[in-house]
């Protein structure tokens, strides 16, 4: 009997389909959902997705009132303060959209909270002993611990580190994960 796939989708990899600016992973959702293979991601790519769509209302809001992009650029650091940041309004309206995207879009990726001790000395050992990001190492000991067998991500450095861990391929690669899965039985 072949071996499932089980993946891990990292944050870039849902952006890149719900935004539909990258065909792999348009076509990686679409096969994930079409073939019911047991997909998660964590609760940490909320909190990024959150970040990421907040930062973008703030670069539109800035845009849309005139500013160049050179002061725009200048300003992002200044997006928490009170004077600056989005209004409880576009907070809650960002929330929302985005909660109803992994709802309605992608119903057949779980979000998981893997909040054990046993995660965290993961994350914590990926951190200390990679050069990748504490998100990434997050990421990493999400999948490790919830026991995916692929981990998907757009992210190059990234996969390259993860795939000595657990393996880790870019959308397209699907195929290729696929076949070491069949080789494992």
């Amino acid at each position: 009997m072949a071996i499932e796939p089980y993946l891990y989708l990292d944050t870039n990899v849902i952006l890149d389909a719900h935004h539909k600016r990258w065909q792999p992973a348009i076509s990686l959702m679409e096969r994930i959902n079409k073939e019911q293979w047991k997909c998660i991601t964590g609760h940490l790519t909320l909190l990024e997705l959150l970040d990421t769509e907040h930062e973008q209302i703030f670069i539109d809001n800035l845009l849309s009132d005139g500013y160049l992009l050179s002061k725009v650029r200048d300003l992002l650091g200044v997006r928490r303060q009170e004077r600056w940041g989005l209004k409880k309004r576009e907070l809650d309206e960002v929330y929302i959209n985005i909660h109803d995207y992994l709802t309605q879009e992608y119903p057949f990726v779980s979000i998981e909270y893997p909040l054990t001790e046993s995660f965290w000395n993961k994350a914590e050992e990926y951190c200390s002993t990679t050069n990748i990001f504490f998100a990434d190492a997050m990421h990493l000991a999400m999948a490790v611990e919830i026991g995916c067998n692929i981990l998907v991500t757009r992210d190059k450095d990234f996969k390259r580190i993860a795939d000595h861990i657990i393996m880790a391929i870019l959308p397209e690669e699907i195929d290729i994960a696929l076949t070491k899965l069949a080789k494992k039985n």
